[in-house]
């Protein structure tokens, strides 16, 4: 087990992972996202990528 400001990992992630595919695809989109965005200057506009991702993914 891996500890870290003594809170379990397996207690954090447990959502996500008990989470329906649907669910778990827009984390993962959604991390991404964050993840591109870190690496940017300008990290504008996160907020409306967030809604498009979700919106895609619920049709």
């Amino acid at each position: 087990m891996i500890y870290q400001n003594n809170y379990k990992l397996e207690h954090i992630t447990e959502p996500i992972n008990k989470a329906e595919p649907e669910i778990k695809l827009i984390v993962e989109q959604v991390l991404q996202l964050e993840k591109d965005k870190l690496s940017q200057k300008n990290s504008r506009y996160i907020n409306e990528d967030i809604l498009n991702i979700i919106r895609n993914n619920i049709q």
